[in-house]
């Protein structure tokens, strides 16, 4: 007797199904893509139970006769290819005609169709895959699928789905995800007979992602576009201030496919190199268009991740595309040039907007109202303090930005363009101007040699971490040497650090484990920054504020937090709820 024996079609299908069919969710997917394939206009989507009790999809498109009913639940029976050629170019979503078949084995499955230009359609209805009633039926043109008590006859699979809430959960983002790349369709989804979204045809994207995700987000959304030969890469991306701890609304669509991809991901992260921390995730929907040659979306059964034959562009294209939008300079803004000439003094550091002599008038009644107040305020230490008539005449600017003090022995607050209050973190601003100046240091290495040499005890985890990054040190002026009890001796060091940073950066980088050149970097640059609470004269923090400004990024710590916040007329109003 043979070992070997086929498998009978209806085993058959329901091992497809395991791979195209994991969740109700995935039934979504399979059938809206279906419904576009076939030129529909107007797709509404029913949902009961989470998707479970029921899924039903109606759309207007151009439908299918009685043959082709039957062909359909058929495996391997498309109408989207019919060569290895066509299968290398392929622009339609399905093609591989095991969606409908491996979804009739695990369900009770009814299909009615009626192609255009007919009055009368034909039906077929399948319990777990056989088929137990067809015949026509009367109904507009177009196609209507129902999916009743999915994996009701694999339990074995049905305990693996989460909460009904969960599972509705994922069948609204299977839906919303073909929303935002369709944007001629008009869609409506239902749940429990309660509409939950309706996208009209011809929508804005913009217009359909704010039915989506939060206000405070979508305003924060800034459109991008790049093309490079026959690729191009378009769509909406968040500012990082708007970043959160989860990719769950990163949405990557290849020729309007949606798809997930790891390198995508990394892509994202690192055209936000530097602006994000660690952790963090922008929120994105990217659209890559480029030829079907150029991409296979053959390598995963449910079609949710591609291959391209060319990664290194595409990866280079999206940082570019990204980075189109996030290069922005918050030191300065239009408001400079909103502003007529003459309505306000420079060099003073305060505000004009009346003649000298009257503006002293004002200063002088403030002054005297003030003293006939029963108490005064006593300025706590490190906040603000209200500055007195030498302190306007002795006012600090840089490139526009006009000084006004230090708050919390932190933060240092400029004046920019008369109008705006800037806020700068100053130990995040100190990060990045000793990030640029040791990296400048590093291209141009001088050694500095310690009279007296500097011995460290080295744990022998430490030793494998120092083995790998030697040649790094030495590189960056360090001269080290390694004595057999495992001490290491410092008899040199980089000349832009004093000795005491230099041995407690050492120090970090080993008890970190940064052995990535730039981390090590980062790692001595916070060390050598001065901290919050530190007090800085107006002259140092002008001078904190001039070098900053002459970074290439200046808007974000070498971790990814940002430096400056700005405070306008809108977000003052705000504050006080006068909007």
């Amino acid at each position: 007797m043979s070992l070997i024996r086929v498998l009978p079609p209806g085993l058959q299908n329901q091992i497809a199904a395991g791979e195209v069919v994991e969740r109700p969710a995935s039934v979504v997917k399979e059938l809206m893509e279906n419904s576009l394939d076939a030129g529909a206009r107007n797709i509404q989507v029913y949902l009961e139970g989470g998707g479970q009790s029921l899924i039903s999809i109606i759309d207007d498109g151009h439908g299918l006769n009685h043959e082709d009913l039957l062909l359909a639940l058929t495996r391997h029976a498309t109408s989207k290819i019919s060569s290895l050629e066509e299968l290398a170019g392929v622009s339609s979503f399905g093609f591989r005609g095991e969606a409908l078949p491996s979804i009739a084995s695990i369900s009770q499955f009814t299909m009615s169709s009626c192609p255009r230009g007919q009055n009368q359609g034909f039906f077929l209805k399948s319990i777990y895959g056989d088929l137990v009633a067809q015949g026509p039926v009367a109904m507009n043109p177009g196609t209507r699928v129902k999916v009743e008590n999915l994996l009701a006859n694999v339990p074995a699979r049905l305990k693996f789905l989460k909460t009904r809430a969960t599972e509705s959960r994922k069948c609204t983002e299977a839906f919303i995800r073909h929303c935002l790349s369709n944007l001629d369709v008009d869609f409506e989804l239902f749940s429990e007979s309660r509409s939950l979204y309706r996208f009209f045809h011809n929508q804005l994207l913009l217009e359909r992602i704010k039915a989506i995700w939060p206000s405070q987000i979508c305003e924060n959304l800034r459109e991008f576009s790049e093309r490079e030969s026959d690729m191009s890469i378009y769509g909406l991306a968040s500012s990082p201030e708007s970043a959160q701890a989860r990719a769950d609304r990163l949405y990557f669509y290849i020729n309007k496919r949606p798809v997930n991809d790891r390198m995508l991901v990394s892509a994202v992260r690192q055209a936000y190199k530097g602006q994000l921390l660690s952790r963090e995730y922008p929120q994105a929907v990217i659209f890559i268009d480029l030829p079907h040659r150029e991409v296979d979306v053959n390598v995963h059964p449910a079609k949710n991740e591609v291959r391209f034959r060319n990664e290194k562009a595409v990866f280079s294209l999206i940082i570019r595309g990204l980075r189109s939008c996030l290069e922005t300079d918050i030191y300065q803004n239009s408001y400079a040039k909103s502003v007529p000439d003459g309505l306000y003094e420079t060099g003073t550091g305060l505000e004009k907007s009346y003649p000298g002599a009257e503006q002293e008038h004002i200063f002088k009644r403030l002054w005297e109202k003030q003293s006939g107040f029963e108490f005064k305020l006593k300025p706590r230490d490190g906040l603000v303090q209200r500055p007195d008539a030498n302190a306007r005449q002795k006012s600090v600017s840089v490139q526009g930005l006009t000084y006004l003090g230090q708050a919390e022995k932190s933060y240092l607050l400029f004046l920019k363009n008369h109008v705006t209050l800037l806020i700068i973190d100053q130990h995040a601003a100190h990060e990045r101007v000793m990030l640029e100046k040791i990296r400048r240091g590093f291209k141009k290495t001088v050694v500095r040699k310690l009279a007296l040499p500097e011995r460290l005890t080295i744990h022998q985890s430490e030793l494998e971490i120092l083995q790998d990054i030697w040649k790094h040190l030495g590189t960056m002026g360090f001269v080290l040497e390694i004595t057999p009890e495992n001490n290491l001796i410092v008899s040199g060091i980089p000349d832009f650090l004093s000795p005491k940073e230099a041995i407690q950066s050492l120090k970090d980088i080993l008890a970190q484990k940064k052995q990535n050149l730039d981390e090590i970097f980062i790692t001595m640059a916070c060390r050598t920054s001065i901290k919050s609470g530190t007090a800085l004269t107006p002259d140092e923090a002008a001078g904190l504020m001039e070098k900053l400004l002459s970074c290439e990024n200046n808007q974000y710590c070498p971790h990814g937090r940002p430096i400056s916040r700005e405070l306008g007329d809108r977000d003052l109003e705000k504050l006080f709820k006068r909007k």
